[in-house]
């Protein structure tokens, strides 16, 4: 039995989806399709049922399942000993950004990642909330920084609590700031991308936002703000930045917090790439206080 054919098994039992992990997996849906082949032949068994909703496990592919994954877990517990008696973790690992660098102690986390950790390889992309979660679960990242809760599926460690303000063009008149109707007639440039700065502001105003722009880039979404084309979510220290600079004012009535983490999937928390990226990230919060 190979050991590549039980990671393609797990592969497609977590995704139901050739497509989907044979992209976890860096290889083709027609490799992954003959490894599973391969161990039905060699098992004797057919692990799994095509239907609607993709590759179902049958009654034995399930009760094979806990087990493949165990035997997985017991490579993986090796390899990272040996990784650790060694004192070197080799590999690339690809993560998502949802803010600044400086707010999520990015340029201290790539330090002690080299520093720590010469043989691993960052590769940073940005992505909404939303976005990322998916690209995480279909294998294409291997952490990311999201707002909002955590999703069943991931570990995290939380950056913090986030503080968001309301942004309006610098010629607004705050007079009417504490009136909730006077907020609700206002356009707003919303987040877009599945951003749960969305759904907040969606739940403040009671009712359906009015907007006709939608972008997840903070710069982009601060110049429409200033252009005087609606009011808009932000960071609150981007805004400060931006109110000195006298581009905007803050609306100083509505302000709220959302969490910040950073999350991975549980299912690989026991990879020594992981676990470097994981106990990194710690450190770099800490050491950014």
């Amino acid at each position: 039995m190979e050991f590549y054919h039980l990671r393609s098994f797990v592969a497609v039992a977590q995704t139901k989806n050739l497509t989907k992990a044979a992209q976890r997996l860096y290889t083709t849906p027609p490799a992954i399709s003959a490894h599973i082949k391969a161990l039905e032949d060699e098992l004797a068994t057919q692990l799994f049922i095509r239907s609607s909703k993709g590759m179902e496990l049958t009654d034995k592919g399930q009760v094979l399942l806990t087990q493949a994954q165990r035997t997985l877990d017991s490579a993986v517990d090796l390899v990272n000993l040996a990784a650790i008696n060694q004192h070197e973790i080799i590999g690339t690992l690809s993560i998502s950004i949802n803010a600044p660098a400086q707010q999520l102690a990015l340029d201290g986390l790539a330090k002690k990642l080299h520093d720590d950790f010469p043989g691993i390889t960052l590769d940073i992309t940005a992505h909404s909330t939303g976005q990322a979660i998916g690209l995480l679960n279909d294998g294409h990242l291997d952490g990311a920084f999201i707002y909002g809760d955590l999703p069943s599926e991931c570990a995290s460690i939380k950056v913090k609590d986030q503080s968001l303000v309301v942004i309006a063009p610098s010629d607004v008149e705050l007079t009417n700031e504490l009136a909730l109707p006077w907020l609700q007639q206002q356009r707003w440039v919303t987040m877009g991308g599945y951003c749960p700065f969305d759904s907040i502001l969606r739940q403040r105003l009671g009712q359906p936002v009015n907007t006709s722009l939608s972008t997840d880039d903070e710069s982009t979404r601060l110049s429409l703000v200033q252009q005087g084309l609606g009011f808009s979510l932000l960071e609150k220290e981007l805004a400060k930045r931006a109110v000195n600079a006298r581009q905007i004012i803050i609306i100083p009535a509505f302000e709220v917090s959302i969490p910040l983490q950073f999350i991975v999937q549980k299912t690989r928390a026991n990879e020594p790439v992981i676990q470097a990226l994981m106990q990194t990230v710690e450190v770099a919060l800490l050491q950014s206080d």
